[in-house]
């Protein structure tokens, strides 16, 4: 690297994005200062003046906005988020960071009385982000290296780089900022509508109709849709979740307990005032709920195949990896043997009795020990073992789950909603049950290797081909829709509006359309109507698309992201295929760790740090937040890719 040009303090770090990212990075850079102060390698005066622009409050940004409804709920319970390393092993601790677990435990009044394992409303975690932002900002103030700190409440709209190696940053005033180092934290930012997002939009405006594409769940207005209303919903995460409760418990719905356990625990109450709700996505149901545990992972996990030495061995035999033929199977092995362990503790009988269990798990494991085998081979060798011991008995295909219905048809719409419920319930069943539940410890097991294939995506030891193939085309989906789920009060919840009629199930590969000629919007599912007469068409007025807008920086329509791409100061990622045709990958070209951008020439900015989202194309699940007390080169990684940019930013500028 070029030696960096002399400069002048105070010098000006510029944070684009006050989120949880932009938050991130100057609680580690007040770590950093700390740090240097304790070892008397400190600045004898500031040296370094900060700039924060985002046009939400700054802490919990625009997704963490404070005036949110509170029946917006977080997808992780109280124990596991943090913005600050407090905790973070390798990480050196500031004196202004919290865990949110701690910071609900200092201030149960703000916090609402939270439990650690309650999920958290989201304006309540803003809360915390707002705590956390203003008291890092005012112990960087106080620590002598910082100048001043200031928060501009505007858009950043374009960005020029300086043949210093500095930056000029266009305003959406007019103004212009000079600075000396950036860090863009930008988070979730809009996204133009594909294809068919657009064609829906402009039937709805042709015919009368009220169409809603993706976006935030906080910035729809639920209002709007009225009361009796159909309303067609595409997708089945957690942006549906949001927009049930907004259209229920929001419009003075009430969910009581029934008395009859999992499955059936609560009944709804209606105002009257609720639309009538069509929920539909390719899997054909909704998440999965998470399991009811004292942990984010199982105690019972423990990962015995997809294990570091493994995988060391794997990539010293073949190079970058491919993940089908040689992670996978690993992973197969370990979701398979959790499950039948887990059976064999708890469930006993269904394999024949505890001694007959113990002889099947011996022979299972003596399988998996094996070497060389892929997954369809591991799988029909364990199959044929467990016949021997229970004839007949299904065995587990953990990504059959993924689409649970796939090879089914349905004679009507009113057949496919009760095998929906009944699907849904014993899942409940399984989930009320933990640790003691087979099948949530399978994916608490499909869960924990999910952060393992995380870290090896950002290390790049996974080919682009089989990264774009598998990870991105199957296993994330397979992951999300049996782990990153809502927690159970959410299913029994969708179950008792579907028992009082108010939520009616598509069904698989739902095909959306606009029908002109009776001013409707229309969806059906080709697996759900065994002739054209029966043909299950659900219909209504209303339309909205339950998810996030795209994160491909090439589909925002965020004028900053915009104008980095056309002026060439970005560029997206390229990712190879395995026909090696190079396509843009979803983030921008970054350099590793602590992800410099890149122009389209592939020269460096030098000064110029990435945090989050638009690291897509190098990392995975880039929106989840740091797990308190854990790996930062692992499940905290967001903390140790701040921690890595504030290092690298004082290094060029505060000495």
């Amino acid at each position: 690297m070029p030696p960096t040009p002399d400069v002048p303090h105070p010098a000006r770090i510029a944070v684009v994005g006050a989120g949880p990212r932009g938050t991130s990075f100057l609680e580690r850079l007040l770590a950093v200062i700390e740090e240097t102060r304790d070892a008397g390698t400190g600045p004898s005066a500031p040296v370094v003046d900060i700039v924060v622009l985002d046009p939400h409050a700054p802490g919990p940004g625009r997704v963490w906005r404070t005036d949110q409804s509170p029946l917006l709920l977080m997808n992780t319970p109280s124990f596991f988020p943090t913005a600050a390393a407090a905790g973070t092993p390798g990480l050196r601790a500031s004196s202004a960071g919290q865990t949110f677990d701690q910071w609900r435990m200092s201030y149960p009044d703000r916090a609402g009385d939270l439990d650690r394992t309650d999920y958290p409303p989201r304006a309540v975690y803003g809360l915390y982000l707002s705590d956390l932002y203003w008291e890092v900002t005012r112990a960087l103030e106080a620590s002598g290296a910082v100048g001043t700190i200031t928060w501009e409440r505007t858009e950043v709209e374009c960005l020029e780089p300086r043949p210093d190696g500095g930056v000029r940053l266009g305003l959406q005033d007019g103004r212009t900022l000079e600075a000396d180092a950036l860090v863009l934290g930008l988070g979730h930012v809009p996204a133009r509508l594909n294809r068919e997002q657009q064609a829906l939009r402009s039937s709805a405006a042709e015919l009368g109709l009220d169409y809603r594409g993706p976006n935030l769940p906080a910035e729809v207005d639920w209002d709007a849709v009225p009361a009796g209303e159909d309303l067609l919903v595409r997708g089945m995460g957690l942006n549906f979740f949001d927009a049930m409760a907004q259209l229920t418990l929001g419009r003075g719905g009430r969910f009581v307990d029934s008395g009859d356990g999992p499955g059936r625990a609560l009944r709804y109450e209606p105002s009257g005032r609720e639309p009538v709700m069509h929920p539909a996505s390719r899997r054909g149901v909704c998440y999965l709920p998470k399991a009811e545990l004292e942990t984010f992972v199982p105690h019972a996990v423990s990962l015995k195949y997809l294990v570091p030495e493994e995988v060391d061995r794997l990539q010293d035999e073949h190079g970058t990896l491919d993940f089908m033929v040689h992670l996978w199977p690993l992973i197969h092995r370990d979701v398979v043997r959790a499950y039948y362990f887990t059976m064999a503790r708890t469930r006993p009988e269904v394999l024949g009795g505890a001694e007959r269990a113990g002889e099947f798990l011996a022979g299972l494991v003596g399988q998996f020990e094996a070497a060389g085998r892929g997954e369809p081979v591991t799988a029909h060798h364990a199959q044929e073992l467990l016949h021997t011991y229970q004839p007949g008995m299904p065995f587990l295909d953990i990504r059959a789950l993924a689409r649970p219905f796939e090879r089914q048809v349905f004679d009507s719409g009113a057949e496919y909603q009760e095998e929906v419920v009944d699907f849904l319930a014993g899942v409940c069943a399984e989930a009320a049950a933990g640790e003691d539940s087979p099948l949530m410890v399978a994916i608490g097991t499909l869960h924990a290797a999910r952060l393992e294939v995380k870290r090896l995506v950002a290390e790049r030891r996974i080919t682009d081909a089989s990264r774009r193939r598998d990870v991105s085309g199957w296993f994330e989906v397979l992951v999300e829709g049996l782990a990153s789920g809502p927690p159970l009060l959410r299913v029994e919840q969708l179950l008792a509006l579907a028992r009082a009629g108010l939520v009616r199930f598509v069904g698989p590969d739902p095909q959306f359309e606009a029908d002109a000629g009776r001013s409707l919007f229309t969806v059906s599912s080709p697996q759900v109507g065994t002739d054209e007469a029966a043909l299950d068409v659900h219909h209504g007025r209303w339309m909205v698309e339950a998810m996030m807008p795209a994160n491909r920086v090439q589909q925002s329509s965020s004028a900053l992201v915009a104008s980095l791409l056309k002026d060439g100061t970005a560029v997206p990622y390229a990712v190879e295929d395995e026909e090696g045709e190079v396509l843009p990958g979803r983030g921008f070209d970054v350099t590793g760790r602590p992800y410099r951008l890149k122009d389209a020439q592939g020269r460096v900015h030098e000064r110029v740090f990435v945090l989050g989202l638009q690291l897509a194309s190098v990392q995975w699940g880039t929106a989840i937040a740091a797990e308190a007390g854990q790996d930062p080169d692992g499940r905290a990684r967001t903390l140790g890719d701040a921690d890595a940019a504030a290092r690298a930013v004082w290094e060029l500028l505060g000495r």
